[in-house]
């Protein structure tokens, strides 16, 4: 059975929910954070000749994210920076036409599906999709909460075949 809440938690409850209501009227449009992250260094996947997997090596980034297998992913699909372009890597064949439409990971299994623009082309080359694939393998399998990785585009996983 569940016990009622005392004057004491109800009145506390009050509060916080006043406070809170304050803040939103005397800030409107404010984001409203939560405590700074702690840096983290990141390994991203992108194409560099030679490379470790497929002509694939890592780039090393520095981030503060709660969420930084998708801060990941997210960097991976816009590419190198100009300086790490400058020590030869590139970014993925079509990484930029895709964005993120659902990333979860659950049980030691990360599962992704990519959305392709409407207008998007088609990977260019038959390595391309295995390349894409294998980056987001690479690149989620680095934390530790992540065992396997199921890829997909626009809800098919077997784009690269």
């Amino acid at each position: 059975m569940k016990q009622p809440m005392s004057a004491r938690t109800c009145r506390r409850f009050v509060i916080a929910s006043l406070s809170i209501t304050l803040l939103l009227v005397i800030c409107p449009g404010h984001t409203f954070r939560a405590a700074a992250q702690k840096p983290q260094k990141i390994k991203i996947y992108f194409y560099h000749e030679p490379g470790e997997y497929i002509d694939l090596a890592p780039v090393t980034r520095l981030i503060r994210s709660t969420s930084p297998a998708r801060t990941a992913i997210q960097a991976l699909l816009k590419g190198p920076t100009a300086a790490e372009r400058k020590k030869g890597f590139d970014g993925l064949a079509s990484a930029h036409e895709f964005t993120i439409e659902s990333l979860t990971i659950k049980d030691g299994a990360a599962r992704i599906n990519f959305v392709a623009r409407p207008d998007w082309a088609g990977f260019p080359g038959d390595i391309a999709p295995a390349r894409f694939k294998k980056a987001v393998e690479l690149t989620l399998k680095q934390f530790p909460t992540v065992k396997e990785v199921v890829v997909s585009l626009n809800g098919e996983v077997n784009f690269d075949s």
